[in-house]
């Protein structure tokens, strides 16, 4: 969370989001504070007449505890439309418009060069907070779940799994996005964190077409001592069409079917490798190339 003292600055950050980039080295080496305030006193006006939204961008005096901002929005209508994010607007006087009226395309050039930079912590925790304040998406060249994936794909490139799983916890729409799931269960299998990673796959919904999610499920089913619901879920599966004899001589070792089961050790992905793992006699693992 930012501290009360850096909270002013992130009022204007909406209004100087698009013209940081050109005042940044591209040569720079060390981290990067992009939000950070210097000397120099900076003016700039930005008009956008399709939304009728007016920013005096801020000016920033030698007092750097002076910041004066004028926004003048008119009311947006969004009805229907799902709000995404984690935190409050209120909470850093951001609204629920704030991204409504920006072009799709301004964003999405903007955020791939930023993450082209190497930045600092303190930056790259404001960028998390205006990118995950609650609001509806860009209404133009941008969909809601294009502008989703990006921001599940911010998190997932940064590793950020426990701001991740809040962004599933508080919104159920998020739990469409099977990569989101996926991800957050490969990274706790990847250190043996069963728990952990079965704990995320109770965000797995009916609408989440995975097979490897659906396996993943059934073997936490498995693992929790509730072999007939998982049975279940594999007879249903096999209805729609699933074959999988490797995942299928697992499910019946486990759940004491059969005594016995292949020894080999399949690492294509994450789950198949534990499973390897965890019903081999003797393991021993070579990672190729």
């Amino acid at each position: 969370m930012i501290s009360s003292s850096h909270s002013s600055k992130l009022k204007y950050i909406l209004s100087f989001f698009l013209i940081i980039i050109s005042n940044l080295s591209w040569a720079e080496e060390e981290p990067i504070d992009i939000w950070k305030s210097n000397e120099n006193t900076i003016k700039q006006e930005s008009e956008i007449e399709k939304n009728n939204l007016e920013i005096e961008t801020p000016f920033i005096s030698e007092d750097q505890n002076e910041t004066v901002i004028k926004v003048e929005e008119n009311e947006i209508l969004n009805q229907g439309e799902s709000v995404i994010g984690i935190f409050d607007p209120e909470e850093n006087n951001f609204s629920l418009n704030m991204w409504a009226q920006t072009d799709g395309i301004k964003i999405k050039e903007i955020l791939k060069r930023i993450n082209k930079l190497k930045l600092s912590k303190y930056s790259e925790d404001l960028l998390f907070q205006v990118l995950f304040t609650n609001s509806y998406s860009p209404t133009k060249n941008l969909s809601s779940e294009e502008f989703l994936s990006i921001k599940i794909n911010w998190l997932i490139k940064k590793k950020r799994i426990e701001d991740l799983e809040v962004l599933l916890k508080n919104n159920p729409e998020v739990r469409k996005n099977s990569k989101a799931i996926k991800f957050l269960i490969d990274e706790h299998l990847s250190i043996s964190n069963v728990r952990s990673a079965c704990d995320n796959a109770n965000f797995i919904g009916a609408n989440v077409q995975s097979n490897y999610l659906e396996k993943f499920k059934i073997y936490c089913l498995i693992n929790d001592g509730r072999g007939e619901e998982a049975q279940l879920i594999l007879d249903l599966l096999k209805e729609k069409g699933f074959e999988n004899k490797f995942f299928e001589d697992k499910f019946n070792f486990l759940l004491g079917i059969t005594d016995k089961t292949e020894q080999k050790i399949l690492d294509d992905n994450l789950l198949n490798f534990y499973l390897s793992h965890i019903t081999n006699d003797n393991f021993k693992y070579e990672p190729n190339e």
